[in-house]
């Protein structure tokens, strides 16, 4: 065993991380035993997880009602003015919750009169474009945490296995040169390689490093996963890695993606689904028939004419998600359609399954220097920017890109500056990025949104 292999099983894991505390995450010692219940609930009976859930409901819904001066309005609108009559049975009452809405009620969405010293601030730009800043609490991100764990023990990964990471962003990639983050990253025995960099060179040192490293479980963006295996196909390399598994999220991995991918690396590929807003909603079992809702969220699909909860069918995806108090998400529109199915799973995991995820999309954005760049970078770049409502990058040559935005409020000059200098951080000095400022920036023909467009 190496001596990192070593560090991270018997030292790190067991000893290290379970101390690892703050004023803003003051319990971490509890998560891997989190982790335990929640594999051991998902197992129980079906009518025992719906009791369970059911309880977590009616709790989040009174919570809502007392502390969120939005919800109280809202439940109000619907009828709901009795604590008792806050129930999953009536919980389809509740309209829809969307983007625009969180948006537009922030600070009515917060909850008031409770400690805020476990929240952090959150954002994401998501599959329709759309920049939605959130409020997240110490309990959510605990759960959070644990839930992970659970995913990624159903899909190979174990505590202290070695991780490879073709992941990142511009905070994350910024974050991974401190000083602290590169130990906690070698004690938990994990190594980052940058999927929004896949030009030739890049992936050629990439594959150099993990022939060396050779990782048990490779995560990565679906679409950074497929690209590595398409150019290792091509270039005739036949890689000694991973041993395990091979973890992809962030976008939807297509039929052929998964066969390219597994054809390369000779180890099965796990799908996962979630979004920075909610965290890891669903992830693949050894059957990878479908996902697996997670226990902390409570998933619907609706028709996309009628908006009543279907099954089997495709519809728009919405969510609420149990544990966060800070700012409650109540049947949230994520802007993704999918599958709901009534079928059990043969693996023993008695959550329900959601048979697929049809909704996600993004290109990879070809740089004036033939880099290729992950096409979620650009949702990264709008993470947290409040006076812009929705945005839409594309690339129109080799060396022309146009971003389109649609404002909140008045967006400074200073502010524009700013997204300039993080897209051409990557894109280099020869782009031309110029800003289209719209009212509204409509979806394709198939009624999908697609914030990065590539017309190369």
């Amino acid at each position: 065993m190496r001596l990192q292999d070593l560090v991270s099983t018997k030292l790190y894991y067991p000893l290290v991380f379970p101390l690892i505390s703050s004023p803003k995450n003051p319990v971490r010692w509890r998560i891997r035993g989190m982790a335990r219940e929640i594999e051991a609930l998902m197992r129980r009976p079906l009518a025992e997880i719906k009791r369970r859930q059911a309880e977590r409901i009616h709790e989040l819904l009174v919570y809502a009602a007392r502390h969120c001066e939005f919800y109280r309005t809202r439940f109000a609108g619907v009828g709901l003015t009795q604590e008792r009559d806050l129930t999953v049975e009536n919980l389809e009452l509740v309209p829809v919750l969307t983007k625009h809405d969180v948006q537009q009620h922030f600070e009515s969405l917060l909850a008031s009169d409770v400690s805020r010293i476990t929240w952090q601030q959150n954002s994401s730009g998501g599959s329709t474009g759309q920049t939605v800043v959130l409020m997240q609490d110490g309990s959510y991100r605990e759960e959070g945490d644990a839930t992970t764990f659970v995913s990624d023990r159903m899909q190979g990964w174990d505590f202290g296995n070695r991780v490879a990471l073709l992941w990142g962003g511009p905070n994350e990639t910024r974050t991974w040169g401190n000083t602290k983050v590169r130990i906690l990253s070698y004690l938990s025995n994990q190594r980052l390689y940058d999927s929004f960099d896949m030009s030739t060179a890049s992936m050629e040192s990439y594959h150099r490093d993990l022939e060396r490293y050779r990782p048990d479980n490779i995560v990565a963006y679906a679409g950074s996963a497929y690209l590595f295996a398409r150019f290792l196909l091509e270039q005739q390399l036949r890689p000694q890695y991973p041993m395990v598994s091979i973890i992809t999220s962030a976008e939807r991995l297509t039929d052929e993606m998964r066969t390219t991918i597994e054809q390369r690396f000779r180890v099965p590929v796990y799908n996962r689904y979630g979004s920075r807003e909610v965290g890891c909603i669903g992830s693949e079992c050894s059957r990878r028939s479908g996902l697996h809702i997670h226990v902390d969220k409570r998933l619907e699909v609706l028709d996309l004419q009628t908006g009543r909860p279907v099954f089997d069918t495709p519809g728009r995806i919405v969510v609420t998600l149990l544990s966060n108090r800070a700012l409650p998400l109540i049947r949230y529109d994520l802007g993704d359609v999918g599958a709901l199915s009534h079928r059990p799973c043969s693996c023993g995991v008695n959550m329900p399954v959601l048979e697929k995820v049809l909704g996600r999309s993004s290109d990879f954005i070809l740089a004036p220097s033939g880099r290729l760049i992950h096409g979620e970078y650009f949702t990264h770049v709008f993470y947290g920017r409040r006076t812009i409502k929705q945005f839409q990058f594309v690339q129109e040559s080799r060396t022309r890109y146009v971003v389109r935005v649609v404002p909140k409020c008045e967006v400074r000059p200073a502010q524009l500056e700013d997204i300039r200098q993080e897209i051409m951080a990557v894109l280099g000095s020869n782009a031309d990025v110029r800003f289209e400022f719209q009212e509204h920036i409509p979806p394709l023909p198939s009624g999908k949104f697609q914030f990065t467009i590539s017309n190369v």
